[in-house]
């Protein structure tokens, strides 16, 4: 009982009065969900970026095959190794390849998965929703040195 009298006698000669329990039962878990919301932006945004450069690396290496019929078919080939296994909050990314002209294209599309995302504005019902396209112009590498090549001797022809 005097323990509990002293107590008492220094909250409130220090100003405290006792409300340190329910104001932390409102902030903790404003914390913690803060902290959980930025663990997910982060997913969200590394999956963007890795999504992105997936689908420009594929697209860029089928653009520079040597046999210009076989840009598509290199992307085909490759384009499951490229995207491979390495999202955070993705059940399935999907991928498709289409070529016009002298230009070929990769498109790229996947959800981030979130739990209770009828309480953010941000999320639709299947989560975040991410998608990119990349292209890319065909060009054979060694035409074009060749073509550099052939230009520059004309140069120096002329020069003389």
């Amino acid at each position: 009982m005097k323990r509990n009298r002293k107590h008492q006698h220094c909250m409130k000669q220090c100003g405290m009065k006792g409300y340190m329990s329910i104001e932390a039962a409102f902030i903790i878990p404003w914390v913690i969900f803060l902290f959980v919301f930025l663990i997910y932006i982060s997913f969200y945004l590394y999956d963007k970026c890795v999504l992105f450069q997936d689908a420009y690396t594929v697209c860029f290496r089928g653009s520079i095959q040597k046999e210009e019929n076989s840009a598509l078919n290199y992307i085909q080939e490759h384009i499951e190794e490229q995207f491979g296994r390495k999202y955070f909050g993705v059940g399935k990314v999907e991928k498709s390849v289409r070529q016009s002209g002298k230009e070929v294209y990769v498109y790229g599309e996947c959800h981030v998965k979130m739990p209770f995302s009828h309480f953010l504005v941000l999320a639709n019902k299947d989560g975040w929703h991410i998608q990119t396209n990349a292209k890319a112009e065909i060009i054979n590498p060694t035409k074009v040195i060749r073509k550099c090549r052939m230009v520059e001797n004309v140069l120096r022809f002329i020069e003389k």
